[in-house]
């Protein structure tokens, strides 16, 4: 039986142990509600109208270069993020969508949970080094695929130490 499996039938039914579990699930609904919020945003230029484009494409610039050229366009009009972070931002959603469903990955690599993070980084960073240093080309499938599994990765980290932090605080314990 797993970790998350033996926590959660030795967890007490008492309604403060109940009412803490739903604030840890809370937590999860507030992270998904804020990727996919986010997510959301970054693809509404293609149907908005372009002063409003501007403002979402400005509220992106500080994060992302949003080259037109490597960029998804929907109607002739490119979202607001590259190709990458587009991977990137589905990947968060993604990520932390898993973490919600089904048993918890990183409980059961332990402290080896944060070599997958780091090794979630290294498809993204040949694909971005590959063309620097003119070795081959990349083009948007490799750009999106690699932003999305490291996007997903980071975000199914983060959000099961969140999701542990909580459900340890509120007293219902949480996977050790």
């Amino acid at each position: 039986m797993g970790p998350i499996l033996a926590w959660l039938e030795a967890m007490p039914t008492s309604p403060k142990c109940m009412a803490n579990a739903r604030s840890t699930r809370l937590v999860w609904y507030g992270l998904l509600a804020a990727t996919s919020g986010v997510l959301i945003l970054a693809m509404l230029p293609p149907i908005l109208p372009a002063p409003l484009q501007a403002v979402v494409r400005e509220g992106f610039a500080p994060v992302c270069h949003q080259l037109p050229g490597r960029s998804p366009h929907f109607g002739g009009v490119p979202v607001a993020l590259c190709d990458r972070c587009s991977g990137i931002y589905v990947g968060l959603v993604v990520g932390v969508l898993g973490t919600g469903w089904g048993t918890n990955l990183w409980v059961v690599l332990g402290a080896y949970g944060r070599y997958v993070l780091l090794g979630a980084l290294v498809p993204l960073g040949l694909d971005w080094g590959g063309p620097l240093l003119q070795l081959w080309g990349n083009g948007p499938t490799s750009r999106i695929l690699t932003g999305l599994l490291f996007g997903s990765v980071a975000a199914s980290y983060v959000t099961a130490r969140l999701l542990h932090r909580k459900a340890r605080a509120s007293g219902t314990g949480g996977p050790e």
